[in-house]
């Protein structure tokens, strides 16, 4: 009698626990969800906004231009998201090796039949659609793909020809291909998004400072390569020595912020899109921002994908095996280093790197594969379990 007594309280106790992992997994997705429709519709209203003289001068009267293909992207982004989120979880080791060799083929591609814009070769001509970027969609196949190569060689990690081969293989491909577009600041991005996969893997910490100090290296090696990242480099020092040249889009950055003040101009009343700020709706976004909703909405906007950081570590640390919580944070570094890097670029506190600020910026393939990524966070988060138990 006793001991069918202690196994029915076994039974219950592990019901109970049952639910509430379940209740924790359900909470954190939909905090996931909420902040990422917040930032969408975010974005899509300040697009709306700074793309509308620039939508006028392309077209001749559509100033709605640039928010009808950002739609596309949010339509996109959100079959991307439910297909993610609902697929099978095992389903990710088997596609990541195919989706990123397709990556491959496509940033292959791009070198042949590439669109060039602005001194750049990074699209790829879609019939029926707008352009597509392949160095988006590398953004998640290599976190993906490493995940996959790094969970099989776990026990041989301790050995650095079994961590290193795979790791510049990997990244050695993609970075060649990206940095001929060419592209930088994907490149660090991704890059960053690599190093959080490692260092949530059981790659010896000593291993994990050699790649960064290599890596290091090799940005700054980049960095210097090439006149216009040098201007970048010299805009960000002291951007008043050319006020109207290379300084000149970090500069009306500055006013955009400064006009804002503490409340803003008001939603729809910037100043600085009226061909005053360069690319204000791109990689100059956090500007119009802070300039209509001032000092009070960008600290909100900031505060949301810091929320997004938090909700995502949490989603890694509750994943249910080494190759759930290796693509958790991955892409979670990913989004939180990219959206650090775009409103640092438009502060001053570092270079510009032209990079998007992720669900805000206009861009329908980076919203559709940035929200892509969020429906993998979300089923990573569903299948979580808690790790102290």
């Amino acid at each position: 009698m006793t001991a069918n007594i202690t196994s029915l309280s076994k039974v219950r106790n592990a019901a109970r626990e049952k639910i509430a992992r379940q209740q924790v997994n359900d909470r954190t997705t939909t905090i996931l969800l909420v902040l990422v429709v917040v930032l969408v519709v975010v974005g899509l209203g300040v697009t709306m906004s700074a793309s509308s003289a620039v939508a006028i001068r392309d077209t001749g009267s559509d100033q709605y231009h640039f928010v009808k293909r950002q739609l596309i992207g949010v339509g996109l982004g959100t079959l991307a998201l439910l297909v993610a989120s609902r697929v099978p979880y095992k389903w990710y080791r088997k596609l990541a090796l195919p989706a990123f060799l397709l990556t491959v083929g496509l940033l292959v591609a791009v070198e042949f039949v590439g669109i060039t814009e602005g001194g750049a070769t990074r699209w790829l001509s879609v019939p029926g659609l707008t352009s597509f970027q392949p160095s988006e969609l590398a953004k998640v196949t290599v976190v993906f793909v490493l995940a996959f190569l790094l969970e099989r060689k776990h026990k041989l990690l301790t050995r650095f020809g079994h961590f290193v081969v795979p790791v510049a293989a990997t990244l050695g491909v993609v970075g060649l291909l990206i940095i001929r577009q060419p592209d930088l600041g994907t490149l660090i991005i991704i890059a960053a998004a690599a190093m959080a996969v490692i260092l949530a893997s059981d790659t010896p910490m000593k291993f994990v400072l050699l790649l960064g100090l290599i890596a290091v290296l090799a940005a700054t090696v980049l960095a210097f390569d090439g006149n216009y990242r040098e201007t970048r480099i010299d805009a960000f020092l002291n951007p008043y020595a050319d006020p109207s040249g290379d300084g000149y889009q970090v500069i009306q950055g500055y006013y955009a912020l400064g006009n804002g003040g503490v409340f803003g101009v008001g939603l729809g009343a910037s100043r600085a899109r009226w061909f005053y700020l360069p690319n204000a709706h791109t990689d100059f976004i956090f500007a119009i921002i802070g300039e209509e909703t001032g000092l009070i909405g960008g600290l909100t906007v900031i505060s949301l994908f810091i929320a997004l950081a938090i909700a995502g570590f949490v989603v890694a640390a509750r994943a249910p095996d080494r190759f759930g919580r290796m693509v958790a944070a991955g892409i979670t570094v990913w989004l939180s280093f990219q959206a650090l890097v775009n409103i640092g670029g438009v502060l001053g506190v570092i270079p510009i790197t032209g990079i998007a600020l992720p669900f805000v910026s206009f861009g329908s393939t980076a919203l559709a594969v940035s929200m892509g990524a969020v429906g993998i966070l979300v089923n990573i988060a569903q299948s979580g379990v808690d790790r102290e138990r």
